[in-house]
């Protein structure tokens, strides 16, 4: 007998995410709940739902799978997370009842590291100020600022966690002749070689060390505030220092006074006590930053990626064998 699915994730996600060739595959290996994709997938529309389900499909915004949901969520065997963290949606309830989990995360990984590794190639010729100044007349003598470009050639790279994004552009970076440092307490010195990186131990040696550092480590309570001035202060001149990840993991006023020294630059997708930051925020007007919308990941085609994944997992899981990302219990305390 075929397994029910449940699509438990807002209308707004559902049609961005599920291109028709996953949606029929999913259709063919299961029998997916004749429920209407809600505006928004809230604790009422679980409550009232999940009870038909084996497998349910969440994403951004999906009410948390508490201990009043889980109790009406009788045959419930799998909860495939069409985004990245799962911590909105799981809770102890669910693990109690060995309820398997799976994440996207991975899906996301792909237009992140590309996005890391465009703004490793355009940041350090200084494109971003260039382009602009040539509106105000300038020319070649913009590309001088903030210590002037660089090239990535025989530079030394550092990426901080061996994430999925960490990885990922650590695998790009193979492509350049560069020089690829890893911090990430969790990856072994055999594990960052095999990846093609060169492990350092403390992140003060990685910040010292290299010419650009990219930040791809999850949001955690260990990594809260992690990167701090003094960090910052180690950087070479003309630095570049990049964070994809989250803004929690950088003690922000920190990082906004090293900025105003002009000493490197930023490029930075997202901030820290508020997103977006408001109008009078720093990081908005230095001018050695390039701020962006927190469009690394989920937008325009990668978000069908997402879906790819999902469908993926729904046909392992239907098939019997291993998910391809499954997220245990343990793992949440060092996952994003």
């Amino acid at each position: 007998m075929k397994k029910n699915v449940l699509f438990a994730l807002a209308q707004c996600h559902y049609q961005k995410m599920f291109h028709p060739a996953d949606l029929e595959r999913i259709q063919r290996l299961c029998h997916v709940l004749p429920i209407p994709v809600p505006a928004a997938a809230n604790r009422d529309f679980l409550l009232r739902h999940i009870g038909q389900a084996n497998i349910v499909v969440t994403s951004w915004g999906t009410a948390a799978l508490d201990s009043d949901v889980i109790a009406e969520a009788a045959q419930l065997e799998l909860l495939t997370h069409a985004g990245g963290t799962v911590k909105p949606v799981v809770s102890e309830a669910l693990w109690a009842r060995d309820i398997r989990v799976t994440s996207a995360a991975a899906a996301l990984a792909f237009g992140v590291s590309e996005f890391c590794l465009g703004l490793i190639l355009t940041a350090t010729k200084r494109a971003f100020w260039g382009g602009l100044a040539t509106r105000d007349g300038k020319w070649s003598e913009s590309i001088t600022a903030f210590h002037g470009p660089q090239e990535i050639y025989q530079q030394n790279i550092g990426v901080i966690g061996a994430s999925h994004v960490g990885k990922r552009l650590i695998g790009l970076l193979q492509n350049f002749d560069c020089n690829v440092f890893l911090y990430d307490p969790y990856c072994s010195h055999q594990q960052a070689r095999a990846l093609g990186a060169q492990k350092l131990e403390m992140l003060e040696e990685l910040f010292a060390k290299c010419m650009i550092v990219s930040l791809n480590a999850p949001s955690t309570n260990q990594t809260r505030h992690m990167i701090r001035g003094e960090h910052f202060r180690l950087l070479q001149p003309g630095a570049l220092f990049i964070n994809t990840a989250r803004g929690a993991i950088v003690a922000e006023a920190e990082m906004v006074e090293e900025l105003k020294t002009g000493r490197f630059v930023a490029c930075l997708d997202v901030t820290g006590a508020a997103e977006p930051p408001p109008a009078g925020d720093p990081l908005r007007h230095l001018p050695n930053v390039w701020l962006t919308p927190h469009e690394a990941g989920a937008v325009a085609q990668n978000l069908q990626r997402i879906g790819t994944f999902v469908a993926n997992e729904i046909e392992a899981f239907v098939a019997d064998r291993p998910l391809h990302y499954e997220v245990k219990e343990q793992q949440l305390a060092i996952v994003g």
